[in-house]
């Protein structure tokens, strides 16, 4: 049972809210409100500052938005978040990788046919969000070895920190998981 309402699309009265809904619609992908963020909506500023940082954290930047998804799997199956963990499959399906592949990636992703490069950031990610006083200089050294930029290496500290952050909301807030088409 969610611990907040969930205001729908149709129920949106807000007009703060009905424009961060038209954009979540036009921009995340899936043609649908999730329910993370229909259960902001109680609170109009802080929907707009969480999809705005989501936006400008997973949406946009430097590295491609499956890697990111791809780090916010690891990190909701390593905090056992299973609303996060099912959206972001979701979201990994809808852009476009096979079922095999999100299996693999579930089971054992170090041995994902995926490149190193995608690999060391997946590695970097998931101990950024569940052991960030373990990184070390030779973490940073691994993800510069295959030429990432300080802003790319800030990119995935910052999609850790996100992922990290819905997993405490849609665990504690009790988040329904949605009907993902």
């Amino acid at each position: 049972m969610n611990t907040f309402p969930l205001i729908s699309e149709e129920e949106a009265t807000d007009p703060e809210v009905v424009a961060v809904y038209d954009e979540i619609r036009r921009e995340l992908g899936f043609g649908m409100v999730p329910n993370i963020f229909k259960s902001m909506a109680i609170r109009p500023t802080l929907l707009r500052a969480n999809w705005n940082k989501f936006r400008a954290t997973i949406l946009q930047g430097y590295l491609p938005r499956t890697l990111k998804e791809m780090v916010g799997v690891l990190i909701s199956q390593a905090n056992g978040s299973e609303y996060a963990l099912r959206v972001h499959l979701h979201g990994l399906s809808a852009l476009g990788m096979s079922e095999e592949l999100l299996h693999m990636l579930v089971r054992d992703y170090e041995n994902c046919p995926l490149p190193e490069r995608d690999k060391s950031i997946l590695r970097f990610g998931l101990l950024a969000a569940t052991d960030p006083l373990q990184i070390s200089e030779d973490d940073y050294a691994a993800l510069r070895k295959h030429h990432l930029s300080d802003e790319e290496i800030f990119e995935v500290i910052a999609t850790a920190d996100m992922f990290s952050s819905v997993n405490a909301y849609t665990d504690s807030a009790r988040v329904p998981i949605d009907q993902l088409g």
